[in-house]
């Protein structure tokens, strides 16, 4: 198949939907497809090359608040006609906004199907903070958006079963397909070797954007109660964002500057292959606006337990009291005590580590690539008769 993905943020940004994109792209195309990335140009030098993958940069202007992500115009002649000279069979979005509306637009003058991905609900009031446009006006406006754009879609593909309920419960009607973002075990197991510098009994992780969707300030109030029962436990944070200059505000309000440590951003490779999985023994997250956290899913695969609040995307993965402990959110006082409960109480963390390895197999990334390869076909057959599920390819 020949197949482009439309997205409003890629490499060098690092971020879930980026590792999920990368992810996606490498293993189809080690399957044989061709795939074309529409993206965003960040600069005149191109930072990803990969075997059947070629990446066509569009012009773009950022958005004001949160520059990793771009938009550009609806209408785009020179990406119709090099799609329509590669007769590009399918196009898969992962984006609502200007780069979905250009990838919609083009799928349809060529009369090719087109998947939304619903990664990110962008009308969360905690993503309108940004703009400082965090009213319910704005909140249905986004939403309502979203939910014109993606019905107009051939297919609508979720990342959890909570998401699909939320998008049938706010009116997306087309057909919705839940497919994980996937992990790739393998990945890891390379590294499994990696030289262990630090005690991994004293570190909690945190991993993503330092941006009020990931409820990053709640962390650290939970973790400040941690300390004060478990004074050498540390708190380490990978990532960047537009919220870092209130995080460090905070660490420094409440004197946890040798306790919380801000790493900035890593490249993912560079993760991978990083001592972090192996120093870290409980990963934290306390955002309510997850689809399904890619960073959450890579610690799971590490075997790193999770504690997290009761919330969508993060419920699928965490079965409280099984492989890690969901929270009530608001409720600070609890999240720090189960954070204590696994470090001190070897018993219960072992069995929910154990029991972390033996879920997250259940997201490894090659069945997850067959699952979409079987919908692509699926989607081409129904749309025009072609390929027969791979059989005529």
């Amino acid at each position: 198949m020949r197949i482009a993905i439309f997205t409003d943020t890629f490499l060098p940004n690092i971020d879930g939907v980026v590792t999920t994109i990368t992810n996606l792209a490498k293993n189809l195309a080690d399957r044989g497809h061709k795939i074309y990335i529409i993206a965003p140009r960040y600069d005149d030098k191109e930072c990803f090359f990969y075997r059947n993958v070629k990446v066509l940069r569009v012009k773009s202007i950022p958005i004001p608040s949160y520059p990793d992500y771009k938009i550009t115009s609806f209408l785009n002649y020179t990406i119709l006609k090099k799609l329509k000279k590669e007769k590009i069979d399918l196009i898969h979005s992962h984006s609502p906004f200007t780069f979905g509306m250009l990838g919609l637009i083009i799928a349809k003058l060529l009369k090719v199907p087109v998947i939304g991905n619903f990664h990110t609900n962008n009308a969360d009031p905690d993503y309108l903070k940004h703009i400082k446009m965090n009213n319910r006006l704005m909140q249905n406006s986004v939403l309502g958006l979203q939910r014109f754009y993606y019905n107009k879609c051939d297919l609508i593909i979720c990342p959890s079963n909570s998401i699909k309920k939320d998008l049938v419960k706010n009116g997306f009607k087309k057909n919705i397909l839940v497919i994980s973002n996937g992990v790739d075990l393998q990945q890891f197991n390379k590294h499994k070797n990696r030289k262990k510098r630090i005690n991994k009994e004293n570190k909690v992780l945190f991993i993503g954007r330092i941006a009020h969707e990931k409820n990053i300030l709640y962390l650290i109030d939970c973790f400040y109660l941690v300390s004060r029962k478990l004074p050498r436990v540390k708190f380490m944070i990978i990532g960047d964002g537009p919220q870092k200059d209130e995080v460090e505000k905070k660490i420094a309000l409440l004197k946890m500057k040798d306790k919380i440590l801000l790493l900035g951003k890593m490249e993912h490779d560079k993760l991978i292959k990083s001592p972090v999985f192996d120093e870290c023994k409980i990963f934290a997250t306390a955002s309510i606006t997850e689809t399904q956290g890619i960073s959450l899913l890579e610690a799971q695969a590490n075997g790193i337990v999770g504690v997290g609040v009761d919330a969508n995307g993060t419920k699928d993965l965490i079965k409280n009291n099984y492989n890690g402990f969901l929270v009530r959110l608001n409720n600070k006082k609890q999240f720090a005590e189960k954070i204590v409960t696994l470090f001190l109480d070897k018993k219960i963390y072992e069995n929910m580590r154990k029991n972390t390895l033996k879920e997250v197999k259940k997201h490894e990334l090659g069945n997850i690539i067959e699952v979409y390869e079987k919908t692509y076909y699926s989607l081409l057959e129904k749309k025009n008769g072609r390929y027969n599920n791979g059989k005529n390819h």
